[in-house]
């Protein structure tokens, strides 16, 4: 399959970046509204070998992706390079803890890492050494050449306040009201998501559809509503063994050399998105665990799409599934 990159920007306030679950979610009811529920179940019926199966990451600021969880520094290197240096060392010690909670990398360093010329030893003397004649950079949270230009993500944040509605009654109690955060991002912020099929025109009209109808929870109130836009194709040399995944990720176990892998695992409980269909159902879903975004998995099988569609409920006849397919590069 094709990866293209996909643009979003945010026409007001976001709840939170959107991951794979909720861009494939959004991406389905898009399907249905658009091309009707027989075409969305016949798809997802036959998912694995249908002409328009589909893998998306979940959404990254531009310009950045997940950084992958790697050991980049031993206690021993650090205590090394300690040794080597006079006076002060706290510093270098702050930096080695900035280096453990990098968040992203750049797209440019992260091209260098799969193309395997990445140096893990001159990245993380030129973090912890700090004094700028190293390749890499830390910025906040993003590790980059020190020769490139970094946009942090800027953003305010404003709390609101709504009533709790009763998922089950689909009504409002009064007086029962609850705070939430609306995070604004710098209006020249822009997001993305990846996206790999072998039909891009199915889905050209999709994302046209998706910045009419906004993509998760709260589109009702004006938030997560997104200029959603095709981009161009991602490219990259690949010369290492290890994936990077960059979505959420529920694998059958025969697909993943677990001992030469690192990875996180989480739960989530997540929720159908309450239109008409729905109202007044019992629209949580059973509690899911997943791997999650960064995570370096050495892959057994060599096939286009890993990991699995549970159906994990049943509503009005309907099955609901989650998306765990990962989305690898």
């Amino acid at each position: 399959m094709n990866t293209y990159m996909v643009k979003l920007n945010p026409y007001g306030s976001i709840t939170r970046f959107p991951d794979s679950q909720t861009l494939f979610g959004s991406i389905c009811w898009a399907i249905r509204d658009m091309y009707g529920e027989d075409v969305l179940e016949d798809i997802l019926e036959n998912f694995y070998e249908h002409e328009n199966r589909f893998v998306v990451s979940s959404v990254f600021p531009r310009g950045l992706i997940s950084i992958p969880m790697e050991v980049w520094t031993t206690v021993e290197e650090t205590n090394n390079l300690l040794d080597s240096i006079k006076g002060d060392k706290s510093k270098i010690i702050k930096r080695a803890k900035l280096l453990k909670k990098a968040k992203y990398m750049t797209l440019e360093v992260f091209r260098c890492y799969m193309k395997g010329s990445f140096n893990k030893k001159d990245m993380y003397q030129s973090i912890l050494l700090g004094d700028g004649k190293g390749k890499y950079k830390l910025i906040e949270n993003i590790l980059a050449f020190s020769d490139e230009k970094v946009s942090k993500v800027s953003y305010k944040v404003d709390k609101g306040k709504r009533n709790k509605i009763n998922r089950k009654s689909g009504s409002t109690e009064e007086g029962n009201l609850y705070y939430y955060n609306r995070t604004f991002l710098d209006k020249n912020a822009e997001l993305y998501f990846f996206i790999k099929t072998n039909n891009i025109e199915f889905f050209e009209p999709i994302f046209r559809y998706l910045s009419d109808s906004g993509i998760g929870s709260d589109k009702s109130i004006g938030a997560n509503s997104y200029k959603v836009e095709l981009g161009n194709k991602f490219t990259y040399e690949k010369n290492i063994y290890e994936s990077i995944l960059f979505s959420k990720y529920i694998p059958y176990y025969d697909e993943i050399d677990w001992d030469n892998s690192y990875f996180k695992i989480e739960f989530g409980s997540y929720k159908v998105e309450s239109r008409f269909k729905f109202m007044g159902q019992d629209i949580f879903k059973n509690e899911v665990g997943y791997l999650t975004e960064g995570s370096k998995i050495m892959l057994k099988a060599n096939k286009e799409i890993y990991g699995q569609l549970p159906i994990v409920k049943i509503l009005n006849g309907k099955k609901i599934r989650h998306n765990g397919l990962g989305f690898f590069l």
